[in-house]
């Protein structure tokens, strides 16, 4: 847990009243008046003001919408030519134009099929082998991370999601009835089945805990469709609870040390039950417990009124700024069609506005284009068409879009001199950068650069530290003021530029696309400010 957690946490109530707390040098917001602190006229500076830009999806990690896919035979061996060529209110468009992550959800089986043998392995070919490449590839042709949920559980299903090695190693399990398929699944409290999850999930690290492939990993694959309630113990009662809990969430906070984890915010959190009007005593708790392990937050509720209603909104509320949500819609159109009336739809248009606006209350940084395999129906389709309006709108206004909206910045300095920047930052979205995840550990910087005229590349940066660019939050631009020494540059003429890197690449390296006009930026996302000449 970073240091500056518990205090976010306890004076949240306070922060909701007040205005943000003062950051770096000095503070500022479009609607109040500069303090005495913040020095904008600085002598032999230049005041540049920057136009931000609204609608442009921003390729930026952990925001925007996710290309949601199962593995199951209901995934067409042309997806990406369907996804490429699909149908909307517009007319024919390509999916990945839109999203930022291809988002796969799997049985265990699928990924691990044998011991020892895995899903990404080159000399697998089995069926599901060859659906994770053409989706993995495709998805890195069309700049898409992967993001994944496992599943153990095979209870409502027609066909087994835990590996019979786990069962023919001696893991108890129990048996339930699909239609007319006998099904098993572990318990999660089995010793036998922890040591062969843990393998795998050890094995899928070792591979994918790279934040270069991987956007995120969601869930602990455990109870109903992976979202961790309804589980059934060996013990018959809830007494394993808190070990199986204690288990999972130290395993998975330890292997990914980079790549984003997420827990599901639920009421029935490793619960024997499936939902009760008032949430288990201890959910809370637990979710507070696995946030403090570095676990960032999802639900697979929105819009469905009954499973995502005041409690889930406070749970929102707590954490907003302190662990980003993901944003999974409720209803489903081709399996819940009659349902909706429950909760007060007429049809999906409503469906869809209703999984919007419950998003923006939540402040989600990423919702999802669920895939079924007739693209003619489904949510992706509902989306493009009966929402193609919130879709856009959740480009322009969800996640979050930084720009540094006003920097006071030197004409002319001398080699060797401290030059003095002030800069002013917002953020249009309504989600938050969230640089303060155990995971990233503020890797995200701003950053000042002297560019060359000719290349438009760095030749000097500098990094400001103290910045914390996870503070940003919508309606409260934050102000700095900065000295930097020109100890090592050489005289000449230059363009001065602003960015935010990513420092685990150097301080050089752009991280963070900002939400400003093309025309201000360099190939790389430099944001061009104004001439300087250094003598």
């Amino acid at each position: 847990m970073h240091n500056n957690f518990k205090s976010k946490l306890t004076t949240w109530s306070m922060v909701l009243l007040t205005s943000l707390p003062i950051i770096g040098t000095s503070c500022s917001s479009d609607k109040v008046a500069e303090t005495s602190t913040n020095n904008w006229n600085i002598s032999g500076n230049t005041i540049v003001n920057i136009k931000p830009e609204y609608n442009k999806l921003l390729r930026n990690p952990l925001q925007g919408w996710n290309i949601y896919t199962g593995l199951g035979d209901g995934l067409i061996s042309d997806f990406w030519e369907k996804y490429d060529h699909f149908e909307s209110r517009i007319g024919q468009v390509k999916v990945s134009d839109y999203g930022t992550t291809l988002y796969i959800r799997g049985a265990w089986s699928y990924f691990n099929p044998e011991e020892d043998k895995y899903i990404w392995d080159e000399n697998n070919n089995d069926i599901y082998a060859q659906r994770f490449r053409m989706l993995a590839e495709g998805a890195k042709q069309r700049n898409l991370k992967l993001a994944f949920t496992f599943v153990v559980d095979s209870r409502d299903k027609h066909e087994f999601f835990t590996p019979q090695f786990v069962k023919d190693a001696g893991a108890k399990c129990y048996e339930t009835v699909t239609g007319t398929m006998k099904v098993w699944s572990p318990y999660p409290d089995d010793p036998i089945f922890q040591q062969k999850y843990e393998k795998f999930l050890r094995a899928f690290a070792a591979k994918y805990n790279d934040p270069d492939v991987t956007a995120y990993v969601s869930g602990f694959g455990l109870g109903k469709w992976g979202e961790t309630h309804s589980l059934i113990y060996s013990t018959g009662d809830e007494s394993p609870k808190q070990a199986v809990f204690d288990w999972i969430t130290d395993l998975m906070s330890s292997l990914f040390t980079k790549v984003p984890i997420f827990i599901n915010y639920h009421r029935c959190l490793l619960s024997t039950k499936e939902y009760q009007s008032s949430p288990s005593d201890d959910s809370k708790r637990l979710i507070t417990e696995a946030v403090n392990k570095g676990f960032s937050l999802r639900h697979d509720a929105f819009g469905m009124k009954t499973y995502y209603s005041t409690w889930e909104r406070g749970i929102a509320a707590k954490f907003y700024g302190i662990r980003p949500i993901i944003e999974e819609g409720g209803w489903v159109e081709s399996s819940h069609g009659n349902s909706i009336k429950g909760d007060g739809y007429a049809n999906f248009a409503e469906v869809r506005k209703g999984e919007f606006d419950e998003g923006k209350v939540a402040h989600v940084n990423m919702m999802d284009l669920r895939y079924s395999s007739s693209v003619k129906t489904g949510e992706t389709h509902s989306w493009f068409n009966d929402g193609f309006t919130y879709l856009n709108e959740f480009i322009s206004e969800g996640g979050y879009r930084l720009y540094p909206d006003k920097v006071s910045i030197p004409q002319s300095a001398n080699i060797g001199s401290k030059v003095q920047i002030t800069h002013r930052w917002s953020n249009l979205g309504w989600g938050y950068c969230p640089n303060n995840i155990p995971q990233w550990n503020y890797k995200y910087k701003v950053a000042f650069a002297l560019l060359d005229k000719n290349t438009q590349k760095p030749v000097q940066t500098f990094v400001d530290e103290t910045p914390k660019i996870s503070d940003w939050l919508h309606g409260n631009p934050q102000t700095y003021t900065s000295d930097f020494s020109l100890q090592s540059v050489s005289a000449g003429s230059y363009t001065w530029a602003v960015g935010i890197i990513d420092s685990s690449k150097g301080n050089d390296v752009i991280g963070l696309n900002l939400s400003v006009r093309d025309d201000d930026l360099t190939p790389e996302g430099w944001v061009k400010l104004s001439d300087v000449t250094i003598k």
